[in-house]
């Protein structure tokens, strides 16, 4: 912006215009650096093997450290807490998306409390003394909201931290209320996720591909190792004797559970569930195929296809993640395919069409399903004729 002052000016506008061309046009916020550093507080810690309530004075510490720079960022110019905890993330490609969406909450949660008892101090640093509201003059801490007893894997996670009253305390370290149960299921989850990614992570470095399936989760409710599952499992089979080879009834559901970025490597994931509702264990098989269409012809192409062995016993439920390939690996085939000018495939797309799973026992199709109709037909042991040999995989 260029200023032209007549030698005539009056000297109050000089002196604005002056004051103008000093200051700076804006003070944007740097959402992006301060998500940076931020993220580097973030990083996943790999699920505690055996109880460890000594983890909470660390815990504290590293959770102290966020919620201030949380606060800081809500004080300044900076962005608000829940938006820069999401853009921080953005930037943990190895933090899964329930990992993320939990340690979030325990994260805000923690400093809307400090917020609202005034821990924190002109300065911005936290406090362990209630200044205001119920409580004014007690002191507070953290503990872990489901006890390390009940679910030692969760006993060093972030996302099981609370802040409360010190005379609100836990007293007993296994009772738990029905709000914690609740939450006790949904970091039961969340270490399953975290196991499920540090075995992917282990097997792209063993076999150096990028599509490495994962297979089931390394804990089960229980915290149960898969090593420990399958004694479990050898232990029902010895005691259904000749039942144990009766074909069961299993149940199968599958959802997208996220879309290509950067906490999934650009990757879409399928999560599948199976249940055995049987009153007996067994062994089955399940087939797992996610299937894409090109962005002209909508033809289909299968994007990934997995096998997994599945030991369950009576009521057993298990879940696996499945993933595609990064999303860019699609594209030349797909646009290759349908033959697109160079014009054209800088307008085209990746598409996920959906999944088709089907599950086997003794070789016999005894369980299927799909994203839709067209995808059960897929699997369907009574549909005519299957595509599923005949599509191409990208």
């Amino acid at each position: 912006m260029t200023f032209r002052l007549s030698q005539t000016a009056p000297t109050w506008i000089i002196l604005v215009a002056a004051t103008l061309l000093a200051s700076p046009v804006s003070s944007a916020p740097k959402t992006g650096s301060d998500a940076r550093n931020l993220a580097k507080q973030l990083g996943p810690t790999p699920p505690g093997k055996s109880s460890q309530a000594s983890s909470v004075g660390k815990l504290s510490a590293r959770m102290i450290s966020i919620i201030e720079v949380l606060e800081k960022s809500y004080r300044s110019n900076g962005p608000n807490p829940e938006s820069l905890i999401d853009k921080a993330f953005e930037y943990r490609a190895d933090v899964g998306n329930w990992e993320a969406m939990m340690m979030s909450r325990a994260l805000i949660s923690a400093w809307k409390d400090a917020n609202a008892m005034d821990l924190f101090n002109e300065n911005g640093k936290f406090g362990t003394t209630i200044y205001k509201g119920r409580g004014t003059g007690n002191r507070v801490l953290f503990e872990l909201i489901i006890p390390a007893d009940v679910y030692p894997p969760a006993s060093n996670q972030l996302a099981n931290l609370r802040l409360v009253r010190e005379s609100e305390k836990r007293v007993s370290t296994t009772e738990m209320g029905q709000r914690e149960r609740a939450y006790y299921d949904q970091l039961v989850k969340m270490i399953n996720e975290r196991s499920d990614l540090m075995k992917a992570v282990a097997v792209n470095k063993k076999d150096n591909k990028e599509d490495a399936s994962r297979q089931g989760p390394a804990t089960n409710a229980l915290g149960q190792t898969t090593q420990e599952q399958d004694k479990l499992w050898e232990q029902s089979v010895a005691a259904a004797g000749d039942a144990a080879n009766a074909t069961p009834r299993i149940r199968t559901s599958a959802h997208m559970e996220a879309s290509p970025s950067n906490m999934t490597k650009n990757r879409w994931r399928v999560k599948c569930d199976f249940g055995n509702s049987s009153g007996h264990p067994t062994e089955v098989k399940a087939e797992v195929w996610l299937i894409g269409y090109t962005d002209e012809k909508r033809d289909h192409y299968i994007m990934a296809k997995s096998e997994h062995t599945l030991k369950l016993r009576p009521g057993e439920t298990r879940q696996i993640d499945v993933f595609t390939k990064a999303e860019k690996s699609y594209k030349a085939k797909a646009d290759n395919h349908d033959g697109l000018s160079k014009q054209e495939r800088k307008k085209s797309r990746v598409r996920y069409r959906g999944y088709a799973i089907r599950v086997l026992h003794n070789k016999d199709i005894i369980s299927f399903a799909g994203s839709d109709s067209l995808l059960t037909r897929y699997v369907d042991p009574d549909a005519a004729d299957s595509p599923l040999s005949r599509l191409p995989q990208y």
